[in-house]
């Protein structure tokens, strides 16, 4: 089974061309737009400006487009296609989750590298006023590199899986019902105090929590109990 859902995975990675380029074309105007502002900025183009306000996404953040668009293109476009080339359905769910598991960690230790090299040299040469980075917003790197990847993996899985579940369920009458459920409960839990505290305990459990190890532990549940609902949409769809 594992070997099966490995060939799944690598098709996925192979079949998302357009998902590498959309986030190359992101990060490298990105790049382009640093270098350029290195040179303004030594020429003396910025010298009247305040380098103390300066900021900028962080470079690793972007990564987290690849992630976005290949959880709708996965389950939009690759299912009909391994299935027309005789692939089998359980296959196709195990592989999925194989590769949004190897995605989440390869781009959240690429976000971890870019914040301790690319982005403190930005930030030290140009970005004085810090990168906004999910790192630090979040609260994870504060608890160490080791544990902040985990964590930033654990949230990135999550993301990736619902995204992936409500991709798959577009073209099912459920799937516009949970979009509308899901824009339901941020419009009315929002303006109703007891019901927007519940809505900021969800969100303190997945992201802010300051115990590490239930934020992981809670996202990583909650992505495998999401990630289950795909075998019945699966199994149901039209090829």
């Amino acid at each position: 089974m594992f070997n099966k859902s490995l060939v799944v995975a690598k098709t996925n990675f192979r079949n998302i061309k357009v998902s590498y380029i959309v986030t190359a074309i992101i990060v490298g105007c990105i790049i382009i737009q640093d270098v350029v502002f290195l040179i303004l900025d030594a020429t003396g183009v910025f010298s009247n400006t305040n380098p103390e306000g300066n900021m900028n996404v962080s470079l690793g953040n972007l990564f987290f487009f690849l992630i976005i668009h290949s959880a709708i293109f996965i389950p939009a476009a690759n299912f009909r296609r391994m299935m027309n080339l005789g692939g089998k359905r359980a296959n196709f769910f195990y592989g999925c989750i194989l590769t949004y598991v190897i995605m989440a960690a390869v781009i959240s230790l690429v976000s971890i590298i870019l914040y301790y090299t690319y982005d403190r040299f930005m930030i030290s040469q140009f970005y004085r006023g810090g990168t906004m980075d999910v790192l630090y917003w979040f609260g994870w790197i504060g608890n160490g590199p080791v544990i902040a990847f985990f964590q930033q993996f654990a949230f990135l899985f999550l993301f990736a899986v619902v995204i992936h579940t409500l991709a798959a369920t577009q073209d099912k009458w459920y799937g516009w019902f949970a979009d509308i459920i899901i824009v339901a409960i941020i419009s009315v839990f929002t303006p109703i105090a007891p019901l927007r505290a519940s809505l900021v305990w969800f969100f303190n459990l997945i992201i802010f929590h300051s115990n590490a190890f239930v934020q992981i532990f809670a996202c990583l549940i909650l992505a495998l109990a999401v990630y289950s609902l795909n075998k019945l949409i699966f199994a149901r769809k039209i090829i």
